[in-house]
């Protein structure tokens, strides 16, 4: 696999990680009682701070990690779990954007720009992946490939309901759940061989 193509492939992954269209029916509830303008300024806030939460993981991770004393492998299977039930939870979803109840309070950081789009599983991925020089810059690259599908899709969030209906944005989020589910899969792989190799 090329540089590119490891670079396409990993900012597809975090895309899919950061689930803007199935969360779009969350997001929508929080922002629902603003005019339509407002709620493009609120997405749009929440989507760069998101990016920037992701950025500030992918630059002060490793020293984080090196202060927690914490291996690779761990940081892999861990990963790996958390994509896989990610992964899960978009392949049988729970009915949240019917419990969610709406606010006229403007949503600020929590809970769109974090856990929503930058959650758990994104961060353990950017410092799974940012280990090493080359690393960094190919999650650097593909954070900011991925922001490029993330940010438009936030944009236009009040009218994908409409365009797609409940259920075509229900399939597109369970596609979404079985592709992140092998690459969950892959990263727990990862994480098995990554421990045996430090055990011989």
């Amino acid at each position: 696999m090329s540089e590119i193509e490891a670079i396409i492939r990993f900012a597809f992954s975090i895309f899919i990680i950061t689930n803007p269209i199935g969360n779009s029916p969350a997001i929508l509830t929080l922002v629902k009682d603003f005019p339509l303008q407002k709620q493009r300024a609120i997405v749009i806030r929440e989507g760069l701070i998101a990016l920037g939460i992701a950025l500030f993981f992918l630059f002060f991770g490793t020293w984080f990690l090196g202060l927690l004393s914490l291996e690779e492998y761990a940081l892999a299977l861990c990963g790996g779990l958390l994509l896989f039930f990610v992964a899960l939870s978009l392949i049988f979803p729970s009915p949240k954007e019917e419990n969610e109840k709406s606010s006229n309070k403007e949503p600020f950081i929590v809970p769109i720009a974090t856990p929503l789009l930058t959650g758990p599983s994104l961060i353990a991925i950017i410092m799974l992946f940012s280990k090493d020089s080359a690393g960094f810059i190919k999650v650097l690259l593909g954070l900011l490939i991925a922001w490029l599908g993330v940010m438009p899709v936030l944009i236009f969030t009040p009218y994908l309901q409409k365009a797609f209906g409940k259920k075509g944005l229900l399939l597109l989020e369970q596609l979404m759940g079985m592709i992140l589910s092998f690459m969950a899969i892959e990263m727990i792989l990862k994480g098995i061989r990554l421990f045996i190799n430090q055990l011989s």
